[in-house]
């Protein structure tokens, strides 16, 4: 990817309503909701489990992510309104932080957030599950062959969300 404030740029520019933005503050940093998702993560633990082999969803973990959103939504919604089609108050079509599209949007933001800064950790200490080069204290393990692993899966991302931006700006 070319740098957060390519990203963060693409985000904010999307208007899909006449004179309407999604959201009202800047993206600046994908830490943010990187952390968000961590403390998620050390709290309830990964989203799944597998038992019997059968997939188990972790509701702690997932009703607490969809918390985290609707709160993260409700700070962040710019509640875009379209009032051109008629002047009846009930007629007005508006998004607020409860709609589905803005919970769902915001969703994405975090999920590619906690992504693209899990990858950028991975590619710099080499994300690798050998024993061996596990870290020591605060030394994190370095693992080449681990790094380039994750720095291909990175660009492969990247270019699975830039397709995804060509469609949609299609």
């Amino acid at each position: 990817m070319r740098g957060s404030s390519t990203f963060n740029r693409r985000i904010n520019n999307l208007n899909f309503m006449t004179n309407g933005k999604w959201f009202n503050i800047q993206f600046d940093n994908p830490e943010n909701f990187y952390s968000a998702v961590e403390e998620l993560l050390r709290q309830f633990g990964p989203p799944y489990g597998a038992a019997d082999n059968k997939i188990i969803p972790n509701g702690f973990f997932w009703s607490s992510l969809a918390i985290n959103v609707l709160l993260k939504s409700r700070e962040y919604c710019a509640n875009p309104t379209q009032k051109e089609c008629s002047n009846k108050e009930e007629e007005i079509t508006q998004y607020s932080f409860m709609h589905t599209e803005v919970t769902l949007f915001l969703l994405a933001i975090v999920a590619l957030s906690w992504l693209t800064v899990n990858f950028k950790r991975k590619i710099k200490n080499g994300g690798c599950n050998n024993p061996i080069h596990r870290q020591s204290g605060n030394k994190s393990a370095q693992c080449t062959i681990g790094s380039n692993f994750h720095k291909q899966l990175y660009r492969n991302y990247a270019k699975v969300l830039e397709d995804l931006l060509k469609m949609v700006n299609a």
